[in-house]
């Protein structure tokens, strides 16, 4: 089950990515950089919201009135920047859920990098309360129904004994201080832990791309704007505890889980929330992953050159004093933890080269399972096997999916498990020895490889640009890399690879590399970049809004039972004689002697003689001495209704210690709260 929603999941990015490379090429494809444009959007929300910020009223009344000047008043600016704020922050949700499914798919959450995938699943925690207290703020009808939804979730976990519910449900329950609170977690709380754990999440990467490209930056950036000028976001309404939205626009992408409530218990959506957390955090066993074999260092053919070190995509090299006595200030040392064992090391790696004939081929670094004579033997028996000098040989990396097609095609394939594995010599060998007319390294589909700098470290060495660096001496055009625009156009790894032959041989291309270049910068590569944009942009403001959520039904009203009393203690009070009270330290020496336990509070409550509630609640406390609270909302008809509340607090078996009945008016949309005031020893009805 789990390979097949991978293979699903595979299936639906690699048909994403056709769709997009004609718009961006591989190499800017946005598929590439998810985890960088997330990081992007963040910065689009700070930096708008300092500016929202600053003219902010941290208020009951002040709130709602500050983001409607922002947003009306202000609109040339203020209005973009909330606006901005908005979909940002949506935008960067729609990247991350790629991201973390991408990487899921292609199976790169496993092995030595399960780190980075469990310390993102804290991220997710952080980053949907960041944006559902940004909806608090605005205070509008929608932050009404997140608050008071958000503090029902809250009241389930065993974190307050008095229910935080209570604070949304009148206007005079809720102060100012609640919205200094908000702007503080918003502001400062919040995003302090955010900008830490994207720390955690990549700190034990080489070279993590921060930033994507800033044609990507710029197109975003600018999507972003385009949506905020057309679709300004707006508020629903200021907000009013004593009536009840019958519908609202919700923000799919941060709300999604608040009308799972309306159907749902509480505890059940606490399950569902913590059943995902789980599973994602046991993703990266489940089930165990193959062993691989680690690098291991040969210190007789290493001169400590450190360049290893520089190319491992996961830091899981590193350099030590060495140890051997050889004149070499230093030596590398691998870290079994932390190696995933791609080769990217041996690539790097200037002793692996197989021209070596006098001794054994051992590089300063190697992969005990695919070392690089393995690789030349390989390389060998695949030209010898294919009956007479193949005009190309064609390099693979093992999670290539193409290649099959290739080798069914009888044309010599030879896999590694990263193309930056393949060392720039290998190529010289071929080409000098005289083994094929051309290489074609095949490599990760749209060069989005499998272990992150494997194509753009191969790209460089084949380039002269980094070490190792490939020999002059050899003709460039007689390698094709095939993650390339150039190559990656053709509808299969085959077709590309028959192509290049034909190249070779002077045959015709189906399509000139002067046309290739030249709609690099066309006006329909232009114009398909723009369309991919608008409709970024388009799933952005639609599902911030849309569909409407409804809260309750026409010509419904909602009834709110709230209040915390403490129930009678279960024993007589008792007056503690001289001598008691002596035995006792003085600052304990209270005359009465008090039994700690309450009775639990026991609540009736009933609309024209229907019972809608009816519940026994226990004393709060470690010895059950404290207060019951009661929190219960009721669906009812508009209308005149009888209404009836009784308590018992007591041990008597039968009646009410305190009751009222009264015939109350309800209006639709209508919020009446019930409470019981502990000073009047009565309920009120408000």
């Amino acid at each position: 089950m789990l390979r097949l929603l991978q293979r699903a999941g595979q299936y639906g990015f690699n048909w994403l990515r056709k769709m997009l490379d004609p718009a961006f090429g591989p190499g800017m494809n946005p598929l590439r950089h998810l985890g960088s444009l997330t990081i992007f959007f963040f910065w689009i929300v700070l930096v708008s919201g300092i500016w929202l910020f600053a003219f902010f009223h941290t208020s009951v009344t002040g709130a709602y009135e500050s983001v409607e000047y922002l947003t009306h008043d202000q609109w040339y600016l203020g209005g973009v920047m909330r606006s901005l704020h908005r979909y940002a922050s949506d935008a960067a949700i729609i990247t991350l859920a790629l991201h973390i499914t991408k990487e899921f798919s292609f199976d790169r959450h496993r092995y030595k990098r399960w780190f980075s995938w469990v310390t993102g699943v804290p991220l997710l925690w952080l980053v949907i309360p960041l944006g559902i207290t940004g909806y608090w703020l605005v205070w509008d009808q929608l932050a009404q129904y997140v608050a008071l939804a958000s503090a029902e979730l809250i009241d389930w976990l065993p974190i307050f004994f008095d229910s935080m519910a209570r604070n949304f449900l009148s206007d005079e329950s809720l102060s100012d201080r609640f919205f200094t609170l908000m702007a503080f977690l918003h502001l400062i709380g919040l995003p302090l832990f955010l900008v830490f754990g994207i720390w955690l999440h990549v700190f034990r990467i080489t070279a993590p791309e921060i930033n994507p490209p800033r044609v990507l930056m710029a197109g975003a950036l600018l999507a972003m704007l385009v949506l905020s000028l057309v679709y300004p976001a707006l508020s629903q309404g200021q907000a009013d505890l004593s009536r009840v939205p019958q519908s609202l626009g919700l923000d799919w992408y941060y709300l999604l889980v608040y009308p799972l409530m309306k159907t749902w218990s509480v505890g059940w959506v606490w399950a569902l929330l913590g059943g995902i957390s789980l599973l994602l955090c046991l993703a990266p066993w489940l089930p165990p992953p193959k062993t691989h074999h680690p690098a291991v260092v040969n210190l007789d053919n290493c001169n400590g050159c450190a360049r290893c070190v520089d190319d491992c995509p996961f830091s899981a090299v590193s350099m030590a004093p060495r140890s051997d006595g050889k004149p070499h200030a230093s030596e590398p040392v691998v870290d079994p933890d932390l190696c995933i064992s791609c080769g990217i090391c041996v690539g790097a790696c200037p002793t692996a080269t197989p021209f070596r004939a006098r001794s054994l081929l051992i590089p300063g670094i190697d992969l005990p399972d695919m070392s690089a004579a393995w690789i030349r033997e390989t390389v060998e028996t695949a030209v010898s096997s294919s009956g007479g000098k193949p005009p190309v040989l064609v390099f693979a990396c093992k999670t290539s999916r193409g290649t099959r097609a290739v080798e069914k095609a009888g044309k010599p394939v030879v896999e590694v498990r990263c193309m930056a594995q393949l060392p720039p010599s290998f190529i010289d060998y071929v080409l000098s020895r005289d083994l094929a007319d051309g290489v074609f390294l095949a490599g990760c589909e749209g060069g989005d490889c499998q272990f992150r700098l494997g194509a753009t470290w191969t790209e460089q060495r084949l380039a002269r640009q980094r070490d190792p660096r490939l020999r002059k001496r050899v003709i460039g055009e007689r390698i094709a890399l095939g993650w390339l625009e150039d190559w990656s156009r053709f509808p299969d790894t085959l077709q590309a690879v028959v192509a290049f032959e034909n190249e070779l041989s002077g045959g015709p291309l189906p399509v000139a590399k002067e046309k290739v270049t030249k709609r690099r910068y066309g006006p329909a590569k232009i114009l398909a970049s723009v369309v991919t944009y608008g409709v970024f942009a388009g799933l952005v403001g639609w599902l911030s809004v849309w569909p409407e959520y409804r809260l309750i039904e026409p010509g419904q009203a909602v009834i709110s039972l709230t209040f915390s009393h403490a129930g009678q203690r279960v024993g007589e009070c008792r007056r503690l004689s001289p001598e008691e009270l002596a035995e006792l330290p003085p600052n304990m020496r209270n005359p009465m002697d008090c039994p700690r336990e309450r009775h639990p509070v026991q609540v009736v409550f009933s609309a024209d003689g229907d019972l809608l509630y009816q519940e026994s609640r226990p004393a709060s406390g470690l010895w059950s001495d404290g207060e019951s609270s009661v929190y219960q909302r009721l669906l009812v008809t508009a209308g005149r209704h009888r209404l009836f509340i009784g308590m018992r607090d007591s041990d008597r078996t039968s009646g009410f210690d305190y009751q009222r009945e009264e015939e109350i008016l309800l209006e639709a949309n209508q919020h009446l709260v019930v409470e019981f005031d502990d000073v009047q020893k009565t309920f009120v009805f408000r």
